[in-house]
């Protein structure tokens, strides 16, 4: 090869790598939208069923109305804070990662999740979301 087809070829990967890097950006910014919008209706949801549940609220026992407010409080805000996590370019995964944790623990302990049936289709959809993202943008 003489340094004229070298430096072509050098010019070439780097103009390649750059295409394949803009891709990439594309794809994570597609992923990364589409888990802030799918967390920010977990967390709009989940302010709704803290205040007006399809259970009722007043039709609560006394002994259950506190935990079903701290869960429901726990969930909308660590889902707010995952929705807020995608919502630039520089993901912060060490916000996202408990938040996501701690938003499904405290459903999956809720006395009442069996009734919750939308939501919990919510919460999976913004899992798989969430998962998406990681895939594509975590490095």
């Amino acid at each position: 090869m003489t340094r004229r087809s070298i430096g072509f070829w050098s010019v070439c990967s780097v103009w390649l790598l750059a295409l394949v890097g803009c891709k990439d950006g594309e794809k994570c910014a597609k992923a990364r939208n589409a888990a802030t919008e799918s967390w920010k209706v977990v967390s709009e949801s989940a302010a709704k069923n803290q205040v007006a549940p399809t259970i009722g609220i007043e039709e609560l026992a006394a002994d259950k109305k506190q935990p079903h407010v701290e869960a429901w409080g726990t969930i909308g805000k660590q889902a707010e804070m995952v929705s807020a996590s995608f919502m630039y370019e520089k993901i912060t995964w060490n916000t996202a990662d408990p938040a996501v944790q701690k938003a499904n623990a405290a459903f999956d302990g809720y006395f009442a999740k069996p009734q919750f049936k939308t939501f919990e289709s919510q919460l999976r959809d913004a899992n798989d979301k969430y998962k998406a993202a990681d895939t594509a943008c975590r490095e």
